[in-house]
Order: structure tokens, then C-alpha cells, then sequence
């Protein structure tokens, strides 16, 4: 049950007391009319006082039987719960006293448009409010009939059975069509409380993958950035260290400068990460791959030769060749054992553009039927940011010895249309195709 459900029972409950009391109040004042009429007003005589109390008994009586016990059977039966014995009992009485009433007056049969809506709110299934409606025609029209025999006993059989059959009829009928309309309303309740649990379901499923998404982003960040950095800064130790043992104080002090700047570098890349800015800053694409190249030379005396066009690319695409560009420059540090190594980006027009990172090392192991998907994370992850831009990672040998990294992202205008027409480029077969990895 929702939160508003107690309100709504009150406002219900307050609803059931004005249409009570206002048939009871109705019936009190014909009833009234009735019973002093052909009298005077200053003629209260015994007979027209018993007379009176006869005809509003009933109406009292009805007035008594919902306060001490109607209420409550109509608040279980709004609750859908079984009949209990408190509402059978209420019922009973209830037609007792619409028996009573009709006997009296037949105006008592008025009733009637209290009683039947109150059978079938408190009878919850079908069967037995279509079963207490018949009970509550015939105490209608039995009591009909035993109040109007007296006076005509040709006449009363046909009026109480006519008065009964009609209501009854009538009320089975809008009985079925509000019972409908209620289970209807029931499903769509039941129908939107799923959905709504179901948005539920997936606003934390979006909210989670999110949070993996974001963490996924983090751990590229950091392998590309802060990782790259720290091995750097691990490898100028080591340099500073073996210079030192070699009395070479000068090239010692040049090294912990290169270790000073490079632990500046990652500082200055930690809060790049926490503050989620771009890495490629105001000056361009080509501008932040040459301080990479300059980086890279300062600290391993590597010659790393840049032929960069300008791109006109988005910002997105441009963070992803810098990702590359870093990828490459540390593979051929950590693992090819090259002496030089060449950059060259090239735009492909319309937003498109391919980028190659070329050394001459000992190139890829020949035995890795996939080198992008071995137990390293740099080209793993670089497959995957290449494919959310819409482009395409390549790693391979290069014609002539050593290895090469390609990355080219398909035109902007073209990349949903043709399906990435161009991710099957190789260039003079310097790229094994064995070795490409779609991205």
C-alpha cells in the first residue's frame, strides 16, 4: 500500500458518512411528514407520537447499526479483505432493518441505494455480492409485502415482487460494470507500480554501468598518463643510479632534473585527471604529440622524428591519437629495443584522419596471433577507445623491420554510413592483416 493510502481511505470514508447521512436525513424529515400529517400541530396525541416513533425507528436504527459497525465492515471490504464475521453480522442486520423499514414504509425501499453499493464493497468476490444483493431484494420485498397486505392484498404481491426484481436487476448489472471497471483499474494500478519498479530497476542498472564506464575511462586515463609517467620516472632512477656509480656526477645531476620534471609532469597529470580536463590543451593536437616526442627523447636519447599535418578533428577523436601516440612511444621504450622511432598523422578529410607510430625495433612477437589482445592493457584499451570514435587500431610488423601502430578514424561524414569503409587499409602490406584488430 502507497504512502497516500490512508488519506485516500478517510476521504473515502467521509464520502460513505455525507451520502449516509444525507439519505438518512432525507428519509427522517419524509418520515417526519408522514407521520404527523392530517394532524395538527398542537395536537400531539399519543397516537401520532407512536406513529412517529414507528416510522423514523427505522431510520434511527440504520443510523446506529453504521456507526457501531458499518464503518468498519466498509473499511475492510475498501481494504479487500475477506468477509469477516463483523461484516457478516453488519449485513444480517442490515436486512433486518431494510425489512423492518419497508414493512413500516414502503418509502424504506429508498434504501436500497445505500445498500446494494455497500454489498458489493464489502462482499469482495463476485458470487457472494451477486448472492447478499438477492437477500437484500428479498428483505426489500418481503417487507413491502407484509406492509402493504393489509391495506391491499391483490396489489402487494405484484408491487413487492415488481420493486424487488427491478432492483435487484439493476443492481447486479451496475454491480458487474463497476466490479469491471474496478478490476480494470486494478491491472493499470498494478501495471504502472511494475513499470515504475522497473524504471527503478533500470535507473540503478544506469547508474552502475555508469559507475563501470567511468571506471573503465579512469583506468585508461591512468595507464596512459600517470603509469607512462611513473615507469618513466622509474627508468631516470635507474639511469641516475648507474651514474652515479660511474662517478658521472654531470650526466647524474641531468637526470634528476629529467626525475624532477618528469614527477612535475605527473602532478601536473594527476590533477589534469581529478578535475576531468583535457590532456591536449590550448595549443592543438600536434602541439601536445610533439611535447610527448620531446619528453620521450629528453629521457631515453630515443630519435623520434614528427611529420605532423594539421587535422581539423573533435576533441574527443583528438584525446584518442594523443592515447596512441603515448601507447606507441612506450612500446617502443619498454619492449622493442628501437633507436628511432617516426610519427606521422595525416587527415583523411571530413573529420577523419590516421596516425602511425613507427619503430625500427625487434618488432611484434611472431607467435602473438593477436598482439592487441595479449595480457598488456595499453592496446587493449586503445582498441577499445579507438572503436567508441568510430575508427580502427592496427599493430603489426613493419615492411623493413621493426613494428608499426596505425590508428585511423574513419570521416565524420562517412563513419555510420559505409560501415567504416576504410578500416581494411593497409599501406604496401606493411601491416600483417593477420594481426589487425577492428575497432
Amino acid at each position: 500500500m502507497s504512502t497516500d493510502a490512508p488519506d485516500r481511505m478517510s476521504r473515502t470514508l467521509r464520502w460513505w458518512d455525507l451520502a449516509c447521512a444525507a439519505v438518512l436525513a432525507f428519509m427522517l424529515i419524509v418520515m417526519l411528514i408522514e407521520g404527523i400529517s392530517g394532524a395538527p400541530y398542537w395536537a400531539a396525541s399519543l397516537e401520532t407520537v407512536l406513529r412517529v416513533a414507528l416510522l423514523v425507528a427505522p431510520a434511527l436504527l440504520l443510523a446506529l447499526l453504521w456507526v457501531t459497525l458499518g464503518r468498519s465492515s466498509l473499511r475492510e471490504g475498501l481494504c479487500d479483505l475477506p468477509l469477516s464475521g463483523r461484516s457478516g453480522t453488519f449485513l444480517v442486520l442490515l436486512l433486518l432493518v431494510l425489512a423492518l423499514g419497508t414493512a413500516t414504509a414502503p418509502m424504506y425501499a429508498m434504501l436500497q441505494a445505500i445498500a446494494y453499493p455497500v454489498v458489493w464493497t464489502i462482499a469482495i468476490d463476485y458470487r457472494g455480492a451477486v448472492l447478499w444483493c438477492l437477500a437484500v431484494a428479498t428483505a426489500v420485498g418481503a417487507g413491502m409485502y407484509l406492509g402493504l397486505s393489509p391495506l391491499d392484498p391483490n396489489s402487494a404481491l405484484a408491487s413487492s415482487l415488481t420493486t424487488a426484481l427491478v432492483s435487484l436487476v439493476f443492481s447486479i448489472a451496475m454491480g458487474t460494470w463497476i466490479t469491471r471497471i474496478h478490476a480494470q483499474g486494478e491491472s493499470y494500478r498494478e501495471l504502472a507500480e511494475q513499470l515504475e519498479r522497473s524504471q527503478g530497476e533500470v535507473a540503478a542498472l544506469s547508474q552502475e554501468a555508469g559507475a563501470a564506464a567511468e571506471r573503465e575511462r579512469m583506468s585508461r586515463d591512468l595507464h596512459d598518463t600517470l603509469t607512462q609517467t611513473l615507469a618513466g620516472l622509474v627508468m631516470l632512477s635507474e639511469q641516475t643510479e648507474r651514474a652515479l656509480d660511474a662517478g658521472d656526477e654531470s650526466r647524474a645531476r641531468d637526470r634528476l632534473a629529467r626525475v624532477e620534471s618528469a614527477a612535475r609532469a605527473a602532478v601536473a597529470e594527476a590533477r589534469a585527471l581529478v578535475a576531468t580536463t583535457q590532456p591536449i590543451g590550448e595549443d592543438g593536437l600536434e602541439r601536445a604529440i610533439e611535447r610527448v616526442a620531446a619528453a620521450l627523447r629528453a629521457d631515453t636519447g630515443l630519435e623520434v622524428e614528427c611529420t605532423l599535418t594539421n587535422v581539423e578533428l573533435a576533441r574527443e577523436r583528438e584525446v584518442v591519437l594523443l592515447r596512441a601516440v603515448q601507447e606507441g612511444l612506450a612500446n617502443a621504450r619498454k619492449h622493442a629495443k628501437a633507436s628511432r622511432v617516426v610519427i606521422t598523422l595525416e587527415p583523411l578529410g571530413d573529420g577523419g584522419a590516421r596516425l602511425r607510430v613507427d619503430d625500427d625495433g625487434v618488432g611484434p612477437d611472431a607467435d602473438a596471433a593477436d598482439p592487441t589482445r595479449g595480457g598488456g592493457f595499453g592496446l587493449t584499451g586503445l582498441a577499445d577507445r579507438v572503436r567508441q570514435v568510430e575508427g580502427e587500431a592496427r599493430f603489426g610488423a613493419r615492411a623493413g623491420g621493426g613494428s608499426r601502430l596505425e590508428v585511423e578514424l574513419a570521416p565524420a561524414r562517412s563513419a555510420t554510413e559505409t560501415g567504416h569503409t576504410n578500416s581494411g587499409h593497409t599501406d604496401s602490406g606493411e601491416i600483417d592483416p593477420s594481426e589487425r584488430v577492428d575497432a
